[in-house]
């Protein structure tokens, strides 16, 4: 009797465990999920056509991104303009826009106007309709930030709307982290290998059936990119291979591949820390989003190679 309560327990055990990870990877690796998408709408005046389902997180890093368009479109940049795209991944990968600033300056590059641009389901397409509204004239590094879930994404075509009147002072410098150890603390090895196996069960097959196509709006936005006298940087966000091991080596060589391919056609760089910068599993929320110290790691990494390009193309910024 006491045997058959305890292979019950055990039981039930694994199946709220295997529940828990099911809900979770729906909710919160947009990375790794893609995510829904709202036809429009999000808070502060903004909006997106394609843009992620309501929700804070949502809303906050999009109503933050169009204030800041909005305020460069109105306030023309004396400063180099540096942005980083993607998805939540990208959102956890750097401290704050205004440490990364100054972390620039002290590698040796010039004052810039730096945005971590990344947000929740972020697709390529809105990579490309953000890089559309981004200054004109204005000397720009464009960080795309690339990972799985950047070719997982739904290829539909967005527009955003800017809010008006513009905002008059510089928005916040703080993108709105969802992760934290104190503030949601991380999940554990067995939860975040539950996510691998779910990720190939459930996300590789729509990785396979969407890759051609935005594979193909990465090369439309380094064109775009080029037209308007931005430098694109095609750049590999964080991920946590200490518990990924080879698990997910074949989706990951191909977007890979296809990014040093794209970088070589089209003379851009093609730029990982991913093995340079050897973040450990404690570091990472789950499978894709960087938590303190490992955020610190990162931009460490990211800000020398930003002041090293900066330097590269010329651009001295503005006072």
């Amino acid at each position: 009797m006491a045997a058959r309560h305890l292979r019950t327990h055990v039981t039930i055990a694994l199946l709220a465990a295997l529940v828990f990870v099911t809900a979770l990877t729906a909710a919160c690796s947009a990375q790794a999920t893609g995510g829904a998408l709202a036809a429009s709408g999000t808070a502060g005046g903004s909006s997106t056509s394609g843009s992620p389902a309501a929700s804070g997180g949502a809303n906050d890093d999009w109503s933050r991104i169009a204030a800041a368009l909005a305020w460069m479109q109105a306030e023309p940049p004396s400063q180099p303009v540096v942005v980083l795209l993607g998805g939540s991944a990208a959102r956890e990968s750097t401290i704050s826009d205004s440490n990364w600033r100054k972390q620039i300056v002290s590698n040796g590059g010039p004052a810039t106007l730096a945005w971590n641009m990344g947000s929740h389901n972020r697709t390529m397409a809105q990579n490309l309709a953000i890089v559309k509204e981004l200054p004109k004239g204005a000397h720009t590094v464009v960080f795309v930030g690339i990972n799985l879930g950047s070719f997982a994404s739904s290829p539909k075509a967005a527009s955003i709307t800017l809010p008006s009147p513009a905002p008059t002072a510089q928005p916040s410098r703080q993108q709105p982290h969802q992760y934290g150890v104190k503030k949601t603390g991380i999940l554990s090895t067995s939860q975040k290998k539950a996510m691998v196996q779910q990720w190939l069960s459930e996300r590789y097959p729509v990785y396979k059936a969407n890759f051609s196509r935005n594979a193909a709006l990465l090369e439309t936005l380094i064109k775009v990119c080029r037209s308007r006298g931005y430098k694109p940087v095609l750049f590999e966000l964080p991920r946590n291979t200490a518990v990924i091991g080879s698990s997910l080596n074949t989706p990951t060589t191909k977007f890979r591949a296809k990014c040093a391919a794209l970088a070589k056609q089209h003379g851009v760089p093609w730029i990982s820390f991913v093995s340079k910068a050897k973040i450990p599993n404690p570091d990472f929320y789950d499978i894709w989003h960087l938590v303190e110290p490992g955020r610190t790691i990162w931009q460490k990494l990211l800000s020398a190679k930003t002041a090293a390009l900066l330097k590269q193309y010329g651009y001295d910024g503005g006072s």
